[in-house]
Parts: C-alpha cells; sequence; structure tokens
C-alpha cells in the first residue's frame, strides 16, 4: 500500500456495516494527521508505512466493543480494575469526539463572524482614508490580525497551500503587532483631527440666525458686540478634515447652520477633543433663531434676544442670563440648568441635574425626573411643575396660576402668591406663608403648611398626616377631620371671619391644626 486511499479502503473492508459511523471518524483522524505529516515534509508513502496495519486497527477496535459489553454484562469475568480503566478510557474518547463535533459546528460560524469584523474594519479603514485622509490605525491593525487568524482557520481546507498560509499568517500577525506598539508608544492610535481655526461672519443684522450641533465636547460663549458690528461665530479647536471640508464649503448669508463631529460607527476610534465656539451678537440685535445642540459642553450664553431660544444638552452645564424670548426650550439630561433676569416662556426638561431659575419673568413649565429644581423671582401667569422623585423649591415669586405634581418627590412653595395647586402621591408636600388660595393633594405622603396670614385652603390626603401651622392672631375658619387617625384642632372654637376657610381632611392619616409659635 503507497497511498493513504488504498490503506482507507483496506481499513473500511474490515469494518462491520453497521460500524461505519465510527470507521468515517477514524478516517478524518488519519487524513488530518496526513496532512500534518505532508506540511512537515514528509510523503504519503512514508506516512502510511508507518501505520498499523488495517485488520490490526480493526481488530483492537471489536476488541474495545467486547470490553464494553462485557463491562454492561450483568456478570463479568473481567476484573475490577481493568473494567475502571476501560471505562475511563471511553469516556475520554467519548468526550473528546463531542468537542470535536461541537469545534465542527462551530468552526464555520466564527469564520462568519470573523470574516464580519475584518469586512467592517476594511470599509472602516478606506473610508476613511478616502473622507479624512487619514490611516485608521486600529482597524488597520485589527485587519491584519483578523486575516492571520482566518487563513489558520481555512488552511485545512488548502492542503496543497499550507506552507505558504502559515507564512502569510506570520507576516500579518508580527505586522499588525509592530504597528500596534509602534502607535502605542508614539500616541497616535486614535484619529485626533487637525487643529484649525475660523470665523464666519453673517451678511447682515436682519433675520439672523444661528444653528449648532456637535457631538463632541464643546465650550460655547456668547459675546455682545458692538451694534455696528455683524453677527459672526468663531469656532477652534481640533476637526475631522470632512467636518473642516464642511465649514469651509458651507453657504452663509443670515444664517449659520452647522453640525460638527456627528457621531456614527465610523468614528469609534476617532477622538478630536475638545473644542471652543464663542457667538458674536451685536447689541439689540433680536436673532430669528438661536438653537444649540450637544452631546457634551458647557454653555455660558449672556444678552441674547432671540424670537427662539432652543438648548437641547445630553451632559454639560448651561449658565445663562439676560435671555430675552418669546419662547425658550431647555432640555437637560446631565447637566445643571442655571437661568438668570431673562424674559420668555420656558419649558425645561430635566432628568438629574440640577435646575436653577431666577428674576425670570414669563410662563414656565419644568419637567423634572430626579434632579433639584430651585425657583426664585418669578414673575408668571403660569407655572407648572412635574416631578417624579425629585425635588422642587419656589420661593418668592408671584403667578396667576401654579400647579405642581409628583410621584414621590419634595414639593416646597414659600412666599409665593396665586392660585396655588399642590399634587403628590407618596412624597412630601410643604407650603410656608404663602398669598391668595391653596389646594394640597397627597397620596401617602406627609403634607405641612405654615402660615401666618389668612388664606382659603383645601388640603386633603388619603393616608399620609397633615401638619397646618397657623398664628393664632388671624381670625380663620378651620374645619378639620379624619377617618380613623388621630385628630388635633387648636382651633375648633375660633369663629372665622367667613372670607377666609381652611377645610383639612384626610381619610386614614392624622390630622393636627396647631397654633404657630414663635
Amino acid at each position: 500500500m503507497n497511498t493513504m486511499e488504498e490503506y482507507l479502503n483496506q481499513l473500511k473492508a474490515a469494518f462491520a456495516e453497521e460500524d461505519i459511523e465510527d470507521f468515517n471518524e477514524l478516517k478524518e483522524d488519519l487524513l488530518e494527521q496526513l496532512a500534518i505529516c505532508l506540511e512537515e515534509g514528509q510523503t504519503e508513502e512514508e506516512v502510511v508505512a508507518r501505520l498499523a496495519p488495517p485488520e490490526e486497527i480493526a481488530a483492537d477496535y471489536y476488541a474495545d466493543l467486547s470490553l464494553d459489553a462485557a463491562i454492561n454484562a450483568k456478570t463479568s469475568v473481567v476484573p475490577r480494575e481493568e473494567i475502571q480503566d476501560v471505562f475511563i478510557q471511553t469516556q475520554k474518547k467519548r468526550m473528546q469526539k463531542f468537542i470535536k463535533t461541537v469545534l465542527k459546528v462551530l468552526k464555520p460560524l466564527v469564520l462568519l463572524l470573523l470574516l464580519a469584523l475584518f469586512t467592517f474594519f476594511l470599509i472602516y479603514t478606506v473610508r476613511e482614508l478616502y473622507e479624512e485622509h487619514n490611516l485608521a490605525r486600529i482597524p488597520t491593525i485589527l485587519c491584519l490580525l483578523l486575516l492571520a487568524v482566518i487563513l489558520q482557520l481555512v488552511k485545512g481546507w488548502i492542503i496543497p497551500k499550507q506552507k505558504l498560509i502559515n507564512g502569510l499568517s506570520i507576516v500579518f500577525s508580527g505586522l499588525g503587532v509592530v504597528m500596534l506598539l509602534f502607535f502605542s508608544i508614539t500616541g497616535q492610535l486614535m484619529y485626533s483631527g487637525r487643529q484649525y481655526y475660523k470665523e464666519i461672519s453673517l451678511t447682515s443684522n436682519h433675520h439672523a440666525a444661528f444653528s449648532f450641533d456637535s457631538d463632541a465636547d464643546v465650550e460655547i460663549t456668547s459675546v455682545e458686540v458692538s451694534s455696528t458690528e455683524k453677527p459672526s461665530l468663531m469656532i477652534k479647536g481640533r476637526f475631522k478634515e470632512s467636518d473642516i471640508k464642511k465649514i469651509e464649503n458651507g453657504s452663509y448669508d443670515n444664517k449659520i447652520n452647522l453640525t460638527l463631529d456627528k457621531e456614527n460607527i465610523f468614528d469609534t476610534f476617532t477622538r478630536t477633543g475638545r473644542s471652543e465656539v464663542i457667538f458674536f451678537i451685536p447689541k439689540d440685535t433680536i436673532l430669528d433663531d438661536f438653537h444649540l445642540g450637544l452631546s457634551r459642553g458647557d454653555l455660558r450664553l449672556l444678552d441674547i434676544q432671540t424670537k427662539n431660544f432652543d438648548l437641547d444638552l445630553t451632559a454639560g452645564d448651561v449658565y445663562a442670563k439676560n435671555i430675552i424670548a418669546d419662547e425658550g426650550n431647555v432640555d437637560s439630561d446631565y447637566g445643571d440648568v442655571i437661568i438668570e433676569e431673562s424674559a420668555m416662556n420656558l419649558k425645561v426638561n430635566s432628568v438629574s441635574g440640577k435646575t436653577v431659575i431666577t428674576g425670570m419673568l414669563g410662563n414656565l413649565t419644568i419637567e423634572g425626573n430626579k434632579g433639584l429644581s430651585i425657583l426664585k423671582f418669578l414673575r408668571s401667569d403660569k407655572v407648572v411643575l412635574n416631578n417624579h422623585s425629585g425635588r422642587m423649591i419656589l420661593e418668592d415669586s408671584e403667578t396667576k396660576k401654579l400647579k405642581t405634581t409628583a410621584t414621590d418627590g419634595q414639593v416646597i412653595v414659600k412666599r409665593t402668591k396665586g392660585d396655588l395647586v399642590m399634587i403628590n402621591e407618596s412624597g412630601k408636600i410643604v407650603s410656608e406663608e404663602n398669598k391668595g388660595t391653596l389646594e394640597l393633594k397627597n397620596g401617602s405622603g406627609p403634607t405641612i403648611a405654615i402660615q401666618e396670614s389668612k388664606v382659603n385652603a383645601n388640603v386633603s390626603s388619603e393616608s399620609g398626616f397633615i401638619k397646618w401651622l397657623q398664628d393664632p392672631s388671624q381670625s380663620v375658619e378651620v374645619v378639620a377631620s379624619t377617618g380613623t387617625g388621630e385628630l388635633r384642632n387648636d382651633f375648633l372654637d375660633i369663629p372665622g371671619s367667613g372670607k377666609y376657610k381652611i377645610n383639612v381632611k384626610s381619610k386614614t392619616g392624622d390630622v393636627k391644626i396647631l397654633e404657630k409659635v414663635e
């Protein structure tokens, strides 16, 4: 027998038909062994000559079957130690067989996954070369390393070229490692763009507008300049070549509309760092629109007059002062928002940051999740505060109508005049020295009211306790009741004037109407 094919034909003839599946597994092992030997430079004839005769291999196989039968028989003449040893060997063979089967199934799937990754990184590399004129270091390195692994996985299917494939794998993996070490040491693994500076001026103050969006980290400032100047924008920092091209080729008349550093999957290995943008707005210029949409940044905005004031910020802080607008909208997920001495109808949506608004004129709506809202010196027709689990404090303000709602947060209103409605499910309501009319509704949380002046009020609760502290020198009628809780009313026998009346009612909570003591 000079060829493996002849050897396998004789071996197959020695196996019974019902054992042909085991023969096929043995055949695959022998072919795999032949491939390895051929790769090492041996001839097929030399490999076949060293194999045991086919009849001997078949005899060993059937001897193992007989021993398995003896192990499983009801009576056995085989020594226990030999049975245990055969059992262990059998289990090892079964485990090896199982592992081989799993690898056969997983190998194509792993290969497909690696090919998909290689394709993505190759597209990434080509795209960055074309658009940014830059070699994408990390994707290029990953392409080389993945290619080396893929070649090793497919070399078993290309037996005549295995030496060449091994050589290519070594070259690709070596080149990838060298590039990784070099760019790591020199700090050039990530694409960082290039330093860039640009001033953009509008042609007229009439119907001027600014719109700027970015997913990079940006520091933004507005500066009031002389009324004789034109509105303009200064941009400075590191930018991608594609963004620089967008800025240079942009058309600017009475509006600057820029979108830079927009994140996508092909910017995974790009780090341009923080950039700076300054808006120069002439005094007394009324903009048609002022819009900022940022993922990260810090904003300091002063002395802006605009019809529409719109800020959309994911992470970062906002400080705004002397903003005059018809409509204002601020969305902030994780930053602090501070607005001082401004006039506009404002809507604020804050997830977890702090919101501070002082000295503002105009209607106000705040949607809060778990942050802190501090509001002072407001003059509004309508104030709406919706809070989930955070804390809202309103002080020293005047409004025709206030409505606050909360789930389990805290609502605190002090020294405020107007029709005040405070509703909570399980959090705390605090009302102190307010004027006008009060309506306090709570589910299971505490409700506390402190009054020195007279007021008309309706206070109700499901199960939370209610405490009302009233200046005894003020003649006010108090009607209090509770279903099953404790009741105390220090003003029970004090006649009211008829003009002011306080109604306090709880289904199951305690109610205490107490004299306010200095």
